[in-house]
């Protein structure tokens, strides 16, 4: 209320209290409505906290409710499984692009020997250890990546004596959350700079969760060089992951309750209850209970079976219980299934398994934002925060041990992400090849987008080339003999490849 509004009020209350009526409805007009205070919004709590404060005390309840629901809900498991299959397949492929072929090969060569024996617990190889940290995200919100350099003599020949070490985020010691010195600041066990860089994690040597085991007194400090910290990060200052399941946590525990209560419903529709109803009002309540041995004629009937046939004590009826269906449940379970299909960000279709309803048109155009996402991750979090930083200590390692050769400009990589299994393989296909000749794409990026490396399949055709002509084999597989029926392709450049094709064998003369 301004000065004129109160000077109006002072010798006109009235066309005060107007003056301020209308002021107020000018504010809610002005104002978001969901910014306004009312009854609608009686029961929004909501907070201005940063990310870090706001993840600090729920992170350890939503980390451990996430693990349940993926262990024991079939839908939990399910995101679970569909996103990393997508994300990381059967493997990730390192493509050196140092400009030399034949350095390029010999680093190849080097990290394939590496990652076949680069599992600190000696179980899985890289591919493997990509898709366990992947899966540890998706479930438990981040992943940690313990570097550890070993003894050249503890490792085959060629090997660099570098090794990987999985930790699931519970080894951080969330408890050190302090300031250490003007420079320094510890919050949930990471350990910053006075600019805010990691300069190092607070680890529990031991799981906090293990049981059975001496746990050790303090957390160990290990420098930010030698931990890979992995996790989708979605606001600014966000120094910890959050489960993937925590939007649709609640929902997804109210549906797994409703499905067993369906479940329990059908199985008691299912089944013939019955009553005995008795009208003799001599019998007692300790008549009722039968003290009759196992074996005598007269012990009470408490069970029914198939085909039996119970005889009736006089003054005794039966009355059935005739349960009601009802077919209501699966509208109301389709609709949570599509809202945490969405929630987790996966599809219907890849939620449930449920193609009843889909065509190529549904299933092409779901997949087309399922892919970006999946894409968004493998990019923008898994490259940046866990396989680059990876093959920079890796590089730097095979150089310290006479693997590589020095370069002063390092080791540039390209990640080559698994292939996107086609809707259609036949349009697909036909799409790719007009993008190819169109110069939309180049044939080495159409080769790595289904997952293969483009100079592996380069000396692959070579050797088949070569090998073919000195057999004198003719196939109709060979792209050289292009097919006139071969959609996609000129028509001139058709006609010249089948006028260049090999002849006919003419028939023997009688």
């Amino acid at each position: 209320m301004n000065v004129i509004d109160r000077f109006v009020g002072f010798f006109s209350p009235a066309s005060g209290l107007r003056r301020a009526a209308a002021r107020i409805t000018l504010d809610q007009v002005r104002n978001y409505d969901g910014a306004v205070y009312g009854r609608r919004t009686a029961g929004w709590r909501s907070n201005n906290a940063s990310a870090n404060v706001a993840i600090k005390r729920d992170l350890p309840t939503l980390r451990s409710r996430s693990r349940d629901l993926v262990r024991n809900t079939w839908w939990g498991q399910r995101i679970h499984t569909v996103f990393t299959a997508h994300a990381v397949g059967s493997g990730i492929m390192p493509k050196p692009n140092t400009g030399n072929k034949r350095l390029d090969r010999r680093v190849k060569a080097a990290f394939k020997k590496w990652a076949a024996t680069c599992d600190y617990e000696g179980q899985l190889n890289f591919d493997g250890l990509v898709a366990l940290a992947t899966n540890c995200i998706v479930e438990s919100g981040e992943v940690l990546g313990h570097l550890r350099s070993v003894s050249p003599s503890s490792v085959k020949p060629g090997v660099v004596p570098l090794q990987l070490q999985l930790l699931e985020p519970d080894h951080l010691d969330a408890s050190h959350d302090l300031m250490m010195t003007s420079t320094k600041m510890v919050d949930q066990g990471i350990e910053y700079d006075d600019r805010g860089r990691r300069v190092a994690y607070w680890v529990w040597p031991v799981h906090p969760g293990a049981r059975g085991l001496v746990m050790p007194k303090m957390s160990v400090r290990v420098e930010a060089d030698n931990m890979l910290h992995c996790y989708r990060k979605v606001r600014i200052g966000q120094g910890r992951g959050v489960p993937w399941l925590a939007p649709v946590m609640l929902k997804g525990r109210d549906l797994a309750d409703l499905e067993e209560a369906v479940i329990v419903k059908a199985r008691i529709e299912a089944c013939l209850a019955a009553f005995i109803k008795s009208n003799n009002p001599a019998r007692t309540l300790a008549d009722q209970v039968s003290n009759e041995p196992v074996g005598s004629s007269k012990r009470r009937i408490e069970t029914m079976a198939p085909g039996m046939v119970a005889y009736l004590d006089q003054g005794e009826e039966l009355q059935t219980v005739n349960p009601s269906s009802s077919t209501q449940f699966e509208a109301v379970l389709t609709t949570q299934w599509l809202a945490l299909a969405a929630g987790a960000g996966v599809t219907y279709d890849q939620l449930t398994g449920d193609l009843r309803r889909a065509n190529y048109s549904s299933l092409k155009a779901g997949k087309i934002e399922f892919r970006r996402i999946v894409e968004q991750f493998q990019h923008l979090t898994l490259v940046a925060m866990f396989l680059d930083p990876l093959w920079q200590r890796w590089c730097a390692d095979a150089m310290d041990a006479g693997i590589l050769p020095r370069r002063a400009e390092g080791y540039p990589v390209e990640w080559i992400m698994p292939a996107n299994e086609p809707v259609d393989p036949m349009k697909d296909m036909q799409a790719d090849i007009l993008a190819v000749r169109s110069g939309r794409m180049t044939w080495p990026q159409f080769v790595a987008a289904w997952g293969l490396d483009p100079d592996t399949q380069l000396d692959e055709i070579e050797a088949w080339y070569a090998d073919i002509d000195a057999r004198g084999i003719i196939l109709d597989t060979d792209p050289r003999l292009a097919l006139i029926s071969t959609k996609g392709a000129a028509k001139d450049e058709a006609n010249t490849e089948v006028n260049n094709a090999p002849p006919k064998p003419q028939p023997k003369p009688k």
